[in-house]
């Protein structure tokens, strides 16, 4: 019992924890375009009998598109997720669905981490799984987050909504 206890209490301890979507209302309302135009689309060739566009597609290609694009796409961003957490062994990131499993970057690899306010479209061009001049961003949504450089020289920047705990965190965790 004791080596569990051990195992829980070293190795499953988290110093910090964060999970972010893409929940911004002006992102939604151009996402939910899609579906709108689909419906339109399937009710304008397959209802009405009216092709859609000058160069239409077939109505099994209008039902594709509506499932894949109209449903698809909003389902995908709906539970596409920034993970983050810090504990004994480093920084744990997880980019939904495009990581399918955690991955670490751990303490001995990082040279040195600073929290900070950025400007997601100056520097990185937007949010999501970005590459700026200087350096890689992980970002869903706000302008906060910690810079992490490398040994190897590399810049990564994590968004965060509590990018100040996070910078705690990681001290913490580094250090004990």
């Amino acid at each position: 019992i004791f080596i569990i206890i051990y195992y829980i209490l070293i190795y499953k301890m988290n110093y910090f924890k964060e999970v972010q979507y893409f929940r911004q209302p002006w992102l939604w309302l151009v996402i939910l375009f899609f579906p709108s135009f689909s419906i339109y689309g399937l009710f304008k060739q397959l209802m009405f009998g009216i092709p859609v566009g000058d160069n239409p597609i077939s109505n099994e290609g209008v039902i594709s598109f509506s499932i894949f694009i109209g449903l698809g796409l909003p389902i995908l961003f709906w539970f596409m997720n920034l993970k983050i957490r810090v504990s004994k062994k480093g920084l744990h990131y997880q980019f939904f669905p495009i990581h399918l499993k955690e991955r670490l970057i751990p303490f001995e690899d990082i040279s040195k981490f600073k929290a900070r306010e950025y400007s997601p479209v100056r520097e990185f061009g937007g949010w999501g799984i970005r590459y700026g001049f200087e350096s890689k961003a992980y970002n869903v949504k706000g302008n906060k987050g910690l810079q992490i450089e490398l040994n190897n020289g590399r810049k990564i920047l994590f968004g965060s909504q509590n990018h100040k705990e996070l910078e705690k965190a990681l001290k913490k965790a580094r250090n004990y």
